[in-house]
């Protein structure tokens, strides 16, 4: 008789799909990301499938261990049956394609159900130009910017673009893809001699190119956000910087990135960010979860990115704030399923 009521039990428990890999330069940490979720995942709620987005053929792969990842031809997904396979979308594709808003389209059109933010803000916050644009317009502090769209861009035009910034950015300062995350394809420069390269570096990633001027000193913060309408705010996390500025490989490969939670900053300053984070979360349309990121420098707070799909590694700053706020890793992941 319990073997019987155990099995109506299995078979009415909702099924939970962590997406994991993707398209981008960073999938590599989602499945860091997705290892985590596995490992701490409420079995006796739900039950877990596990769905790998192939790189290079770009299917949908149903994957037995993520420890690891096998795809074979008899496991491969089409879009059109992800309804029939579960109830819920997990996603841990950071990066273009898996958080900007396409991924998040695919389901949406499918009719499922997904964790996290939707089409538009995913996508708008995952386009850094697009996102600084909107927060400036509503009066949200933040660093001294400027853009180059690379797209049909000719040289002479390029070269005027690079000399309005030199006017009006100062050395030293940060150039990215508008599009990336988990530090990819930034460089700081510190000479002008060396612009040409950092924008090298960037354009593989990305043809909108951000620049961002430096800080004096500046403290890292980030907030961690989960919510639709009633939203639970973190207190800020620090990262702690042991020199100017980390790379992908310092933070991934090497683990030299350290955090320290709550972050040793004035309460003046908790509130303010706290406070900015709601405003932003809110402005971009966010629903679910996110990680809002800050620099406090000079006494001065300045917004820097929302990322929609924070990362889930063992260094990763939002388990770590949300269970400064009590929660276990098994609840935080329970909590963000049931906002989906």
């Amino acid at each position: 008789m319990l073997i019987r009521l155990t099995h109506i039990f299995l078979r009415y428990m909702k099924t939970i799909a962590l997406f994991f890999g993707g398209l981008s330069n960073e999938a590599e940490v989602s499945i860091m990301s997705a290892q985590n979720i596995v490992k701490h995942f409420d079995y006796r709620r739900y039950n877990l499938v596990l769905i790998y987005w192939h790189n290079s053929d770009r299917r949908f792969y149903l994957i037995d261990n993520i420890n690891n990842i096998v795809t074979r031809q008899s496991k491969r997904i089409a879009v059109e049956n992800f309804s029939s396979l579960f109830d819920v979308a997990l996603l841990m594709t950071h990066g273009r394609y898996g958080e900007d808003g396409v991924l998040q389209a695919i389901l949406q059109g499918q009719g499922v159900r997904y964790c996290g933010c939707g089409v538009l803000s995913s996508a708008l916050c995952m386009d850094k130009v697009a996102l600084k644009a909107m927060l400036s317009g509503q009066g949200i502090k933040q660093v001294r910017h400027e853009f180059i769209d690379l797209d049909g861009l000719k040289n002479k035009e390029l070269e005027y673009r690079l000399g309005d910034i030199r006017k009006k950015l100062k050395l030293p300062f940060y150039i990215k893809p508008a599009n990336s995350g988990s530090s990819v394809g930034i460089t700081k420069v510190e000479d002008y001699a060396d612009i040409t390269k950092a924008i090298r570096v960037a354009r593989c990633h990305d043809n909108k190119i951000l620049f961002e001027e430096g800080l004096i000193n500046p403290i890292e913060l980030e907030i961690g956000i989960i919510g639709n309408n009633q939203l639970l705010v973190s207190r800020p996390g620090q990262l702690r910087l042991v020199k100017d500025f980390y790379d992908y490989n310092d933070k991934y490969k090497k683990g030299e990135a350290q955090t320290i939670v709550p972050a040793k900053i004035s309460t003046k300053h908790i509130k303010q960010a706290q406070a900015m984070a709601i405003k932003a979360y809110r402005l971009a349309g966010c629903r679910g979860f996110a990680r809002v990121d800050f620099f406090l420098s000079n006494n001065r707070l300045y917004l820097n990115e929302i990322n929609t799909l924070p990362g889930f590694t063992d260094i990763s700053m939002f388990p770590l704030v949300m269970m400064d706020q009590g929660m276990s890793y098994r609840q935080l992941i329970n909590r963000i399923i049931s906002l989906a």
